[in-house]
């Protein structure tokens, strides 16, 4: 198997909460089968996985990856971990919900700073508008953003054109790892064995 076939199929197992018949209500208010990303980010076994097939996804310039708090802060950890055994180490940042009021009062945490090519990642997308957020946060501090990562695109709610679309007069570009229908189709052939 792949590292990408193995990630897809721990999450399947720990992340893809699907029931027959069974929806729950996401933070939009639609009903959807439910994709909890952070039962896989911060697994141990996962983590070398998502930090390779991220690091495969940035490109040359990029000296740092980060995202939104807390969704993509597994993600941007794995990723620096795992590059800093290849030629190409990459410093992590987390993109906070709220300035900080006291100290520097800035959005970001971490290692990345003014003039730094940056690739922003994710857990996973419906509308996009958190990862659209992180984005335009990064640009207010001075990062470049070269490219965004997300885990899963859920496939719904126009979410992937809306990070597109952000993303488009950066000149740069977005990779989904997974799909929900990654998910579905792997979840049917468990099933079916």
């Amino acid at each position: 198997m792949s590292v990408r076939d193995d990630l897809l199929a721990i999450l399947v197992r720990r992340s893809y909460l699907r029931e027959e018949g069974k929806q729950f209500t996401l933070a939009s208010g639609r009903m959807s089968y439910y994709i909890e990303c952070s039962l896989t980010t911060t697994f141990p076994a996962a983590q070398p996985l998502i930090g390779a097939l991220v690091h495969a996804c940035a490109p040359p310039e990029a000296v740092a990856v980060g995202g939104p708090t807390m969704g993509a802060d597994p993600m941007a950890a794995a990723t620096s971990y795992y590059s800093a055994s290849t030629a190409r180490p990459l410093s992590w940042f987390s993109v906070r919900k709220a300035a900080k009021e006291h100290g520097a009062r800035r959005w970001l945490e971490g290692s990345a700073g003014r003039g730094d090519t940056v690739v922003v990642v994710e857990d996973v997308i419906t509308s996009g508008g958190s990862l659209v957020e992180a984005v335009r946060k990064c640009g207010e501090e001075g990062l470049r953003v070269v490219r965004a990562v997300v885990l899963v695109d859920r496939e719904e709610d126009g979410g992937r054109a809306r990070v597109e679309a952000a993303l488009a007069p950066l000149g740069a570009g977005l990779d989904a790892l997974f799909t929900r229908s990654d998910l579905e189709r792997a979840w049917q052939a468990g099933r079916r064995r």
